[in-house]
């Protein structure tokens, strides 16, 4: 029992720093607000929500939290294999297109499973299509690596879109 409280200790501090360093860097620069949603192998629904913050030189820093689902088939099964987490990911630019971006994205992250904590790196691609409006259309490629817990390892495909402000 005192393991978890340490853990959840530690997660809250992670938790007040992240959301420090957002808010003393939102000060002055081209932010988005992020959403996506997708399929990860082995049969998990998954939805984010993000805030980036963009430097210059084509590098971002996104914190996002996340919310997935493995798919079970049967009544009241829906919610039996859930999980959240959060991160913080580095994102650099490795190719620039006249209206897209191609990036690298990577970063810890930390949550839970069923009542698990873990902690993990997420590492994959990110290819960003910016619409005259300012909106992007975001197709990432992700690849979870996740400890303490059963599902060590997730990948797949998700779409979604950022939002200036």
């Amino acid at each position: 029992m005192m393991d978890r409280f340490k853990l959840s200790k530690w997660f809250k501090t992670f938790i007040v720093a992240v959301v420090c360093v957002v808010s003393s860097l939102s000060a002055s620069a081209e932010n988005r607000f992020t959403v996506n949603a997708g399929f990860l192998f082995p049969a998990t629904l998954d939805a984010t929500v993000g805030y980036e913050y963009n430097f210059s030189y084509g590098r971002a820093f996104e914190v996002f939290g996340e919310l997935g689902n493995h798919r079970k088939v049967g009544e009241g099964q829906f919610w039996k294999g859930y999980f959240w987490n959060g991160g913080l990911l580095y994102k650099h630019q490795l190719k620039r297109f006249k209206n897209s971006n191609f990036s690298f994205r990577a970063g810890p992250v930390l949550g839970a499973v069923q009542k698990e904590f873990f902690i993990g790196l997420e590492a994959g691609f990110e290819y960003d299509y910016v619409f005259a409006n300012g909106i992007e259309l975001a197709l990432i490629q992700k690849n979870n690596v996740c400890f303490l817990h059963g599902d060590l390892f997730r990948n797949g495909l998700m779409v979604g879109l950022k939002i200036p402000f």
